[in-house]
């Protein structure tokens, strides 16, 4: 499966073989043309009733969900909002999060996600290390991180103008109501940090489409799958667990509000949501004693899988990957079928990625096979850099490797 860019016993760069390495995503392509781009189909070959998101009680269409979408996004124009703002999501309920994502990417602002089991420090941080202009919430959310509206310039509670929101137009909008794109920004993701100082990675539509395309040509998500979303949208699995699924026209299952699941309460929750579809980290995974029948996709990720977790989550029909990839690569890199019988690796890179391995003392010196240092990844699925830190980016990103 690899092209190996170098004789033996000089240095390999790996590749995904016989697949196209130019970028998938196409010229001025952005994050919620993805989405669009399924509910047109939804609507032009009559599934309009399809769901996008079944969150128990609440569902929505595709349609539904763009037409909310569409909605806040007009609401968010008029009060002033611009292109090239930097929006945060601050909430619990994943409804919100999906309809607040595509909203601000609709007026082509980026969206900056928080988690509400943030500490008050590091969300005000991040609001002022992003420029954070607004943050959309919940009246709610309010007790759950103290002192919200002293930490950030502006918090806009959506259920307290929710009957305005839902008198907007819910059709598309035109270009020119939403203002032309002044940078590439879909999002900004931030990392724990090493030194305790989250570091904002910048995503770029290019490179998340690419990623959210590759994706879903590999890993065979369909749509009739009903897929687990039980990340919070603060960490970058999450886009792997939304965006992938969209593109292929699943339905999203998301967690409960404000629950824990895992050991038998996941199991009964997914099996009572009659879920196929599953991204998940082996720690998780590994406290569900039992089998689901129904799982037909199972992908792990975040941390290294152990072989008696592959051995006992292994099935016939079952399509069982492995991927890797750093939030600075936009999500995943790699991948990799698991089989019980070989050793879990990270596997191949995904089409329009490379892979190589670096020498830690300089990381312009590809190593020779059988050397042991710093893995390199390439391609125009990377990382714009890191937010207002020029000196870890010159370090991170190699223009030429």
């Amino acid at each position: 499966m690899l092209d190996l860019g170098t004789d033996s016993g000089g240095p390999a760069v790996l590749v995904a073989a016989g697949s196209a390495q130019g970028s998938r995503s196409r010229r001025g392509e952005r994050l919620h043309h993805v989405f669009e781009e399924q509910v047109d189909w939804m609507r032009s070959y009559g599934r309009a009733g399809h769901l996008a998101v079944d969150a128990g009680e609440v569902t929505l269409t595709y349609l539904e969900l763009d037409a909310r979408a569409n909605q806040l996004a007009r609401y968010l124009l008029a009060h002033g909002a611009r292109p090239g703002d930097r929006i945060a999501l601050l909430f619990d309920q994943a409804v919100h999060s999906y309809i607040g994502m595509l909203a601000v990417l609709k007026i082509n602002a980026a969206y900056v996600p928080l988690d509400v089991g943030f500490p008050p420090d590091r969300i005000a941080y991040i609001v002022d290390d992003a420029g954070v202009r607004l943050v959309l919430s919940l009246t709610h959310v309010r007790d759950r991180v103290p002192g919200l509206e002293d930490l950030v310039p502006s918090v806009l509670y959506l259920d307290r103008v929710a009957e305005v929101i839902a008198a907007q137009d819910p059709s598309r909008l035109s270009e020119a109501e939403r203002g032309a794109p002044v940078e590439d920004l879909a999002y900004l993701i931030y990392t724990s940090g090493t030194t305790g100082r989250p570091k904002g990675v910048a995503i770029g539509h290019a490179s998340i489409c690419n990623f959210v395309r590759v994706a879903a040509e590999v890993y065979g998500l369909r749509a009739r799958d009903r897929v687990y979303q039980g990340m919070t949208i603060a960490f970058d699995f999450s886009v792997e667990e939304i965006w992938v699924p969209w593109l292929a026209g699943a339905t999203l299952v998301p967690k409960p509000a404000g629950s824990s699941l895992l050991g038998v309460d996941l199991h009964q929750f997914l099996t009572q949501r009659r879920v196929s579809a599953m991204c998940v980290v082996p720690t998780l995974l590994a406290t569900i004693e039992d089998d689901l029948p129904d799982l037909r996709f199972l992908l792990v990720s975040g941390e290294a899988c152990p072989q008696d977790l592959v051995a006992r989550w292994h099935r016939p029909g079952r399509r069982f990957l492995n991927v890797y990839g750093p939030t600075e690569a936009t999500v995943s890199a790699t991948w990799t079928v698991v089989h019980p019988d070989r050793p879990v690796t990270i596997g191949v890179p995904l089409p329009t990625y490379a892979t190589v391995i670096l020498d830690p003392e300089d990381p312009y010196r590809a190593l020779p096979h059988g050397e042991v240092g710093e893995i390199g990844i390439a391609g125009v699925g990377l990382a714009a850099g890191y937010l207002n830190r020029e000196d870890l980016t010159a370090k991170a990103f190699i223009p030429d490797f």
